[in-house]
């Protein structure tokens, strides 16, 4: 045993591409703000910590200084930018240096854990669970021992190797209290983070009761845990005061279930009332309680307005099969059903994310569901691909088999770029194809799924597609006609030469192996003068493409498809209707390049109605006099766009639409609200 003479340095990084592509997606880093701060409160003056995003800014200072420790935090969208600076690290300071990870893929099955010290050998231990239990009792081994006399037994909280043979100390990682910990925020630890490059972020509790498969979370055993609540309150005064002129850049509150605790209710009072008084937050991110209980109501009441999806049901399936297989209990439809005539009661939008690719789903049972879904009235509904990551208990020996699932490679997002010189390229593995689905059911549902995400997400001629729902055409059926190709390009209509593009981009972006994945991002960044290309993200890229389409183009789509399921050709009351949706469509959208306002239309229709009362009658129930629809530009727009503006000033248009598509939160903002004349 010793004691160290003199401090022991530890570097801390949450690393990020920083990135043009990335700029609004970048974060404070909360995370090992936490771990710092939890290290500072139980060692002092024994310990010098500096925290990082920059990979990049970390790497020059390991040029300068040799620290003691070197922890990283572990998600799949930085997982090869870790493993970079940890190899690097090790080539300059070899075993002088500790390397550590820690984070959501860190898994907890003792098999996968040896996986991650075969596929990271630079790495000297892995945090399990939460992070500052086990990592303050690793400083403390660090602080007494010898590196390498550390190794030799177990540390609570740790896994690490010792000769090859893995050493595993008590999992206390879910079992700190709360209250112990203080707000790196309040005590000046995240200060460097606060100038506007990164996103606020907000913690309140710790821990999933839900054991989903699909999801980092599900992994996790333990008790649900919430910070005092004076110390939530004077964060969100903190972050208020460092963000209050930066309206367009939303807030995330990053509990798993914002809602699940009663005292969830008087914060959102507390967030509502400070974004009233100050003018910030305004615009969230949360995840609601997925039982909507009565505190999540009034959480949702409050601040769902805010936000992307206001209520959001994330029902993932309908299954019975696939929900037993991920570990699920839904909503019953009883329950359902009440949310949306609740949210609708209140003018909110209410949400479902679906995952296409579970276990047992097939595509005819996936596309039922998704009619359904619309039947229900969700104004919002979210296909996702089911893709697995390090951390998750599909990830785990076995499951692969059992499910014959097959799966190619794409890149995450904009997480690409120089680290220290070396190229680097996160990804994400994508399941394409199992027992229940091959690569036509996920190469169709991709499309669909675009299609999905633009009406219900973008508000891509969000009218027009509800009438056509109540014109007894199943909408999954009607956008599965819209998107279908003929078999040769010859011929082919302008609509169809964008659809048979985005097609192309989804499965170009796929790769069997990630060195292939790897190599192609290279020659493709490096031709694009060492920058990410875009597409990064495809479904907002082509949304915004699409918006972007001649109006005369998408029209004549819209109205032939709609022409393949009438048997009375378009001199029919239904087209007129269909055309004079198309028309109010095209009005509500607001060109973010022209000043210019749309004119008023005549109306027959209460419309503003029919969207409060979420589609869930036909147009013709609410037939009224003759009157107008006026077209006005929402509040929140005109407070934040101007910000917005100026951030991306200089952009081309589908540049500009796209980023106005990603992070005007909420998106409806980009709409004129439709008024009826009384």
């Amino acid at each position: 045993m010793r004691q160290m003479d003199r401090k022991l340095k530890i570097f801390l990084g949450d690393l990020s591409y920083i990135n043009e592509e990335n700029r609004f997606n970048l974060f404070v880093p909360l995370n090992i703000g936490y771990i710092a701060s939890y290290a500072h409160k139980m060692f002092g003056n024994q310990v010098e910590i500096k925290l990082f995003k920059d990979p990049n800014e970390l790497l020059q200072k390991l040029e300068e200084v040799k620290p003691d420790v070197l922890g990283l935090s572990f998600s799949y969208w930085n997982t090869k930018l870790n493993h970079v600076v940890s190899r690097k690290a090790k080539e300059l300071f070899g075993n002088k240096i500790t390397t550590v990870w820690g984070g959501p893929s860190v898994d907890t099955d003792t098999s996968q854990q040896i996986g991650l010290f075969q596929r990271f050998p630079y790495v000297d231990a892995f945090v399990t669970n939460e992070g500052e239990l086990g990592f303050s009792n690793l400083i403390e081994q660090r602080l007494a021992e010898d590196v390498q006399e550390m190794w030799s037994k177990p540390i609570n909280g740790i896994v690490h190797l010792n000769e090859n043979e893995l050493i595993k100390g008590i999992n206390v990682g879910l079992s700190l209290d709360l209250s112990t910990l203080d707000s790196p925020y309040l005590t000046g630890l995240l200060d460097p983070f606060l100038n506007g490059q990164f996103l606020p972020m907000l913690q309140t509790s710790r821990l999933c009761p839900y054991t989903c498969t699909f999801c980092v979370s599900g992994k996790n055993k333990g008790k649900l845990r919430a910070f005092p609540d004076q110390q939530v309150i004077d964060e969100v005064k903190f972050i208020t005061k460092h963000f209050h002129d930066k309206p367009h850049l939303p807030m995330h509150i990053v509990d798993e279930n914002f809602g699940i605790l009663k005292r969830d209710a008087a914060l959102s009072d507390f967030i509502l009332e400070t974004s009233k008084e100050f003018g910030y937050p305004k615009g969230l991110f949360f995840y609601n309680d997925k039982r909507f209980s009565d505190t999540a109501k009034h959480v949702i009441n409050n601040l769902g307005h805010m936000t992307l999806y206001g209520m959001a049901l994330s029902l993932q399936t309908e299954n019975p099969e696939t929900l037993k297989e991920i570990k699920r209990r839904n909503l019953t439809s009883e329950q359902i059903d009440e949310a949306i005539t609740w949210a609708a009661e209140r003018n909110l939008p209410s949400t479902t994310e679906l995952i296409f690719g579970l276990p047992y789903e097939t595509k005819d049972s996936f596309v039922s569901f998704l009619n359904n879904a619309l039947r229900r009235g969700f104004d919002s509904i979210l296909v996702n691909n089911l893709y697995i990551v390090d951390g998750i208990e599909m990830a785990r020996d076995g499951y692969r088999d059992k499910h014959g699932l097959k799966t190619r490679f794409r890149l995450t997002s904009a997480n690409q770029g120089l680290i220290g010189g070396e190229f680097c390229a996160e990804y994400e593995e994508v399941v394409v194809g199992s027992n229940c689905i091959s690569l036509d059911d996920f190469k169709f549902m991709r499309t669909l799924n675009f299609m999905f995400y633009g009406v219900f997400s973008l508000s891509f001629y969000k009218w027009f597609f509800q009438f056509v729902r109540h014109s007894d055409i199943p909408l999954a059926d009607y956008i599965a006609e819209l998107i279908k190709l003929p078999s040769h390009e010859c011929g082919e209509t302008e609509w169809q030469r964008f659809i048979r593009k985005f097609e192309k981009a989804a499965m170009d972006e796929l790769y069997s192996s990630p060195e292939d994945l790897h190599n192609s991002a290279y020659k493709a960044f490096r031709s694009n003068n060492d920058q990410a290309p875009t597409p990064s993200l495809l479904n907002v890229y082509y949304g915004a493409q699409m918006i972007c389409l001649d109006k005369i183009i998408i029209k004549e789509a819209l109205l032939t498809t709609l022409d393949k399921f009438s048997a009375s050709g378009r001199d029919n009351a239904m087209f007129k209707k269909a055309n004079f949706l198309i028309e109010v469509c095209e009005a509500e959208r607001i060109n973010l390049f022209e000043s210019e306002k749309p004119n008023a239309i005549n109306t027959f229709y209460d419309l503003p109605q029919w969207k409060r009362d979420k589609f869930k009658r036909p147009l013709s129930s609410y037939r009224i006099k003759k009157t107008e629809i006026n077209f006005v530009e929402q509040a929140e727009f005109r407070l934040k766009f101007p910000e917005f503006q100026k951030s991306f000033s200089g952009l081309d248009k589908k540049s500009f639409y796209f980023n106005a598509l990603q992070f005007m939160v909420p998106r409806t903002q980009l709409l004129y609200e439709a008024r009826v004349n009384n």
